[in-house]
């Protein structure tokens, strides 16, 4: 790729970058005067599947938009450590023990690779930070500078 193809690319990525920043934000807005509006028209929401509710406007293309209002979930774990274990486990009573679960978990140590490299061989340091990692996606990002208003 040529120098100038290069430079063309990066400049259209910045505008593109500022126009999905600008237009992201402004259907954050959008989004939120719905949800609004939806809480405003209780006795218009219809029953969800699932549970909750949800309540549905039209646009003025036949376009509709619904705001949905899920059903609380129940929490994937409760600290054994925390209000709400010592509460839920006093009105659990006996039941505790077969309605709620213990779950082990391990979390790595803030220099967990360090540690490894210091403990084990260049190959096994490797692979056993490889069993202790999740991929991540590259990542892009953008310095713009904004034209100074003429």
């Amino acid at each position: 790729m040529t120098e100038t193809k290069l430079k063309t690319i990066v400049r259209e990525a910045v505008e593109l970058d500022r126009e999905i920043q600008r237009m992201a934000e402004r259907l954050k807005e959008l989004k939120s005067l719905l949800v609004k509006e939806a809480c405003g028209r209780e006795e218009d929401h219809e029953e969800a599947d699932g549970g909750g509710t949800r309540w549905v406007a039209e646009g003025d293309n036949e376009c509709i938009a619904r705001v949905n209002f899920p059903a609380p979930t129940l929490k994937s774990k409760i600290d054994a450590d925390s209000k709400d274990y010592a509460k839920l486990s006093e009105r659990l009573g006996r039941l505790k023990e077969k309605l709620l679960q213990p779950v082990l978990a391990y979390r790595p140590v803030a220099d967990f690779r360090e540690q490894i490299q210091l403990h084990f061989s260049k190959p096994d340091a490797r692979a056993i930070i490889t069993l202790a990692e999740t991929k991540s996606a590259p990542r892009v990002s953008f310095e713009t500078k904004e034209k100074a208003a003429a």
